[in-house]
């Protein structure tokens, strides 16, 4: 009785140990350093800020 109640304890220790480290790493995938960089590409309007651009702007008729 005592032996099964040890390797219940060693299991789910083990098991706990494991879903620590799935938590730590699913929190540093979704709130961690993002891979994507923003690459400004001239000509290309920013998504807020800018309507148009100066250069643009000079070559609509009046």
């Amino acid at each position: 009785m005592f032996q099964k109640v040890v390797i219940s304890i060693e299991i789910m220790a083990n098991e706990l140990t494991l879903l620590r480290e799935q938590v730590e790493y699913l929190r540093q995938k979704l709130y961690g350093k993002s891979s994507e960089k923003v690459v400004h590409q001239p000509g290309q309007l920013s998504l807020f800020g800018e309507e148009s651009l100066p250069e643009e702007e000079a070559d609509l008729p009046s």
